[in-house]
């Protein structure tokens, strides 16, 4: 019989600007509790819309969601504040953004209110990282969110 063809490997494709990315989720509905959250955590691995950190959730949809997507780990863009979250072994680590303002600068947080723009080398850099499983774990401390869950 007929079988769909595998999936791509990588991540999702991301629109060429953070705005477009930002206004294309703004409908999307939490693919576990079905609410329609303000602040929404989009798996780079699916492309599925889930409740973001600053939501009643917290963490716990987007934890949730790697023990079906990505066998405890998984990669989300968050939309209020541009930033990637590496998610495993139920700790969440910030690996910054592949949007990146005129100056070639991210913007975590969105505080300079500039536009952002898709920065495709990272994206590539952040594809493979995630292809390889090979994230820089040094980097903890500050970025890092142990969760008591």
């Amino acid at each position: 019989g007929w079988e769909l063809p595998p999936p791509p490997l990588g991540l999702v494709p991301l629109p060429a600007s953070f705005e477009a990315f930002f206004h294309a989720t703004s409908a999307s509905r939490c693919q576990i509790c079905r609410a329609t959250p303000e602040h929404r955590a989009v798996c780079l691995a699916c492309g599925a819309t889930l409740c973001g950190l600053d939501t009643p959730h917290g963490s716990s949809a987007i934890i949730e969601h790697t023990a079906t997507c990505g066998v405890g780990v998984g990669l989300f863009m968050l939309t209020h504040n541009s930033a990637v979250v590496l998610v495993r072994e139920r700790r969440l680590l910030f690996v910054g953004s592949p949007y990146r303002d005129e100056h070639g600068e991210v913007d975590i947080g969105l505080l300079r209110m500039k536009p952002l723009t898709l920065h495709a080398p990272e994206y590539a850099a952040l594809s493979r990282q995630w292809l390889n499983l090979n994230f820089d774990e040094s980097a903890r401390g500050e970025d890092e969110l142990p969760l008591g869950l």
